[in-house]
């Protein structure tokens, strides 16, 4: 699986590019001059119609990687990084979640989502530590919930502050991507607890990278845009080393040396 690596890591990038591009031409043409969108736009159903499509590709992928191969079952098998260059993309990508959480710390007057940009800060270490937290054994899989937490929270706070806004373009794509995430967060976690399920996993890796590289043409702070781009950075590598450590399973090898 090394060779498709880098190709389904990236399609959850190529992907979310295209989102993001349909995203930005939305919010170009669906508000009117009062500042409310247009019911019913042939480009808001066409977003929609693109959203469904990419989850189903997503999904389709990681189906079609995992159909005749096995994840290790061991997390430091499962996380080893198979070069060193994709481990240190987690570097930027942690710096730029620590940013973010930051810079969301300081603006913000809610004390809950202070706290909760104090966790997601504690998250940039964990997230540039990733692949060696298997090692650390069980304080290391409590460590991986630090995002699940963050996520979670963060979800809650940002739904019960959004959802008296009647246009819900002006918040859907950020609870999105705040979703996709969490979802990603918790299904690498999982490996570290011995439950991992690589298709879902690498799904959901997958889409968290997509959305929140969709999300940054919303109209949200820069702390947000740094955020969201840190963990899109660190999601697709955390996909790229859950398929490159995949292994072609014993009747598929088996298969392969009969043909031969």
């Amino acid at each position: 699986m090394q060779k498709n690596a880098w190709t389904y890591a990236l399609s959850g990038t190529v992907l979310g590019a295209f989102g993001l591009l349909l995203r930005w031409l939305q919010t170009q043409i669906i508000y009117d001059d009062t500042g409310l969108p247009v019911k019913n736009a042939a480009v808001s159903w066409l977003l929609v119609i693109y959203i469904a499509a990419m989850v189903a590709v997503l999904w389709w992928l990681a189906g079609r990687l995992c159909a005749s191969a096995e994840s290790p079952e061991e997390p430091e098998e499962a996380m080893a990084v198979g070069r060193r260059e994709a481990g240190f993309l987690l570097i930027p990508g942690s710096v730029a979640i620590a940013l973010g959480a930051a810079y969301m710390f300081l603006r913000m007057d809610d004390t809950m989502l202070r706290v909760t940009a104090l966790v997601g800060i504690l998250s940039a270490p964990v997230m540039a530590l990733y692949p060696s937290l298997s090692r650390w054994g069980g304080f290391g899989a409590g460590l991986s919930l630090i995002p699940v937490v963050f996520f979670s929270v963060w979800m809650v706070l940002f739904y019960k502050t959004n959802a008296v806004d009647p246009v819900v373009w002006n918040y859907a794509m950020e609870i999105l991507a705040i979703a996709g995430c969490l979802l990603a967060a918790y299904r690498t976690s999982s490996y570290l607890f011995y439950r991992a399920r690589a298709r879902q996993s690498i799904f959901a890796c997958a889409l968290g990278t997509a959305f929140s590289l969709m999300v940054l043409m919303d109209d949200i702070t820069a702390g947000e845009q740094v955020l969201f781009a840190g963990w899109a950075i660190c999601f697709g590598v955390l996909s790229w080393i859950l398929v490159w450590n995949i292994k072609p399973s014993e009747d598929a090898q088996n298969e392969g040396e009969s043909a031969q």
